[in-house]
Formats: structure tokens, sequence, C-alpha cells
């Protein structure tokens, strides 16, 4: 719905409206008294998180062409990826120090003063038109159509395989290398980490290689990192290692998906709003089903069968980013 209603205005207001929202359920934890309160603290946190995808990567993929344009990508992905990496490092030693309410009241002042910096920075600035061919143009023709099912897909496994490892590989690891939650903790904070490398050092390859073919590259070493640490968790070492090459595989089919969306809807004159929000809307979707899959196939079955259908699924989106380059190439000649 943002998506839809996002095209023309101010993506600086729009950003601040969502952090706004942000800044109100942060609070709003800080009241909760029980499952029902939490459950729509939750639900008015992700309606003000919604804001960002749709309208961030719209207004960039108008605003850039070219190699800037997947430049821009990576670094709004790595940017995501390090706020993630900072909470998940300083919430721990804030809670210890001023009790877990305080701590929600100080990631409440960090939103807030994102709403002034963010209508300071981006007061009217409407995203400039593109002068790359392949990146939308409002001169050209819209058309009503959806976005094609490749892009739903990936980002559908895209956004479930990152959720189940951030949320269950410090579990696996407990349980498979015998590591204390606070060493768990520390690989998975450096598989973010290299999730945002990720992002940013695909912006460069694809001066040499075309983007479709390094997503499916992408895909094809998330799959088999994925897999070799199920198979190898029992040491420490080396499931970091394999670890570290999932988060940057995988963080980097994220830009590399929005450049290729963004590519395609130029060559169609399509909106962008409306269609990057139905990719951000599949991330959260997959990440949604998949975290819910993973915790009763972990408690029926193993965590083991979980990665391993993570890592079937990453190989799944290899072979469609493959017959996507097939279909692409039969419709340039």
């Amino acid at each position: 719905m943002v998506g839809h209603y996002s095209e023309g205005r101010d993506p600086g207001r729009l950003l601040a409206i969502g952090i706004s929202i942000v800044t109100v359920s942060v609070i709003s934890f800080v009241f909760a008294t029980g499952f029902l309160s939490l459950l729509a603290s939750v639900i008015l946190l992700r309606l003000g998180s919604s804001f960002f995808h749709p309208v961030g990567i719209s207004t960039i993929s108008k605003s850039y062409g070219g190699p800037r344009l997947q430049k821009s990508m990576g670094f709004q992905s790595a940017f995501g990826n390090i706020g993630v990496l900072l909470v998940f490092l300083i919430s721990a030693p804030l809670y210890l120090a001023v009790g877990w309410r305080a701590t929600f009241i100080v990631f409440a002042i960090w939103t807030l003063a994102d709403v002034v910096l963010t209508l300071t920075f981006l007061r009217g600035r409407y995203p400039a038109a593109s002068d790359d061919p392949q990146t939308p143009s409002s001169s050209k023709p819209q058309t009503k159509r959806t976005i094609p099912l490749f892009f739903v897909l990936a980002a559908f496994i895209s956004g479930g395989s990152y959720a189940v490892i951030l949320n269950f590989a410090n579990i696996f690891l407990g349980t498979r290398a015998h590591l204390d939650v606070s060493q768990a903790n520390l690989i998975v904070s450096a598989f973010i980490a290299f999730a945002s490398l990720g992002a940013i050092a695909t912006g460069g390859w694809t001066r040499f290689v075309p983007t479709n073919i390094l997503l499916a590259i992408s895909y094809v070493v998330a799959s088999g990192s994925i897999a070799a640490f199920t198979l190898l968790s029992g040491n420490a070492i080396l499931a970091t290692i394999t670890l570290l090459a999932t988060g940057f595989s995988i963080s980097a089919t994220y830009p590399l998906t929005y450049t290729e969306l963004s590519r395609y809807l130029g060559s169609i004159g399509q909106q962008s709003g409306r269609s990057f929000g139905v990719l951000s809307s599949g991330q959260t979707i997959g990440a949604s089903i998949l975290g819910l899959a993973s915790g009763y196939v972990s408690q029926f079955l193993s965590l083991e069968v979980s990665f391993g259908s993570v890592a079937i699924l990453a190989l799944i989106g290899s072979v469609s980013a493959v017959f996507w380059i097939r279909k692409m190439n039969r419709r340039a000649y």
C-alpha cells in the first residue's frame, strides 16, 4: 500500500512518517504488559518499517543510472545491515547497564533524531530523472502489469534465508559446535558484518559482470555455503568461514535484485513505487513463513533439516535466475 501511494510524493516526508511510527512503536514497548500489547507494538513497528523499501529503493531507482545505480543499491542494503549490527552489539550492554525499559527509550531517541535528520537533508528533494535508458523514466508510458514472478520468488528466498540464519544460527552453533551464547552471537555479528560487505562489493563487480549473472552466481554460492555450514557446523572455525560466505552471498542478492528490477521497470516504463513495495512484501513474507516453518521443522525434525531446506531454496533461486537470464536474452532478440 505504501508503494502504491508513494508515487509523485516527497520521499523525505514519507520516510520521516515511517520513522516517526517506528519511534512511537519503540516507546510503546516500554508500556507493554502482556502478549497482546507486545503484539500491537510489533505490528506498529512493522507498519513504520514498511515505508523504507518501497519509498527508499524507488527513490534510488529514479535518481541513479548505470554503475551508480548498483553501487547506490548496495550502499542502501549495506547500511541496513550495519544498523542491525549496531543494535545487535550495543543492546545487550545497554540492557545490563540501564535495564530493558531505558534501552527502548535510548533507541526511541535514536529514531527521533533520525526523523529530524531525514526532514533536514531530504526536505523537498524529489528524485531526479535518471539518464540511464535502463532505469524508469516518467517519459515512458506507464503500465498496469505486475512484476514478473521471478522477482517475487527471489525476494522470498533471500528474505527467508537471511531470517532463518539470523534467528537460528546461534542456536545451531550452540548445539553443534558447543559454543556459549556470547561466542555464537559474536559469529552471527560477523555474519551481519560480512552481509554489509557483500552488499557493497557487488556494486563494483557489475562493471565487469552483468547484474543478472551475478545474481545467479550469488545464489549458487549461497546454496553451497549454507550446505557447507550445515555439514561443518561441528567445527567452530569451519562453521564461521562458511557462515561468513553465506552472509556475503545472501546479502549480495538484495541490491542485485533491486537493480535488476529497476532496469526491467525502465525497459517497460512501469511505476516503481508499487513494484518495489511488492518486492519488499516478498522479502518480509519469506522471512515470516520460512522463519516460522524452520521453528516447527527444528522442533519435530532437526535444525539440520531447516538449514538444508534453505540451501535447496537458494539453489532454486539460482535456477530461476538462469531461466530469467535466458528469457531476457530471448527478449533482446
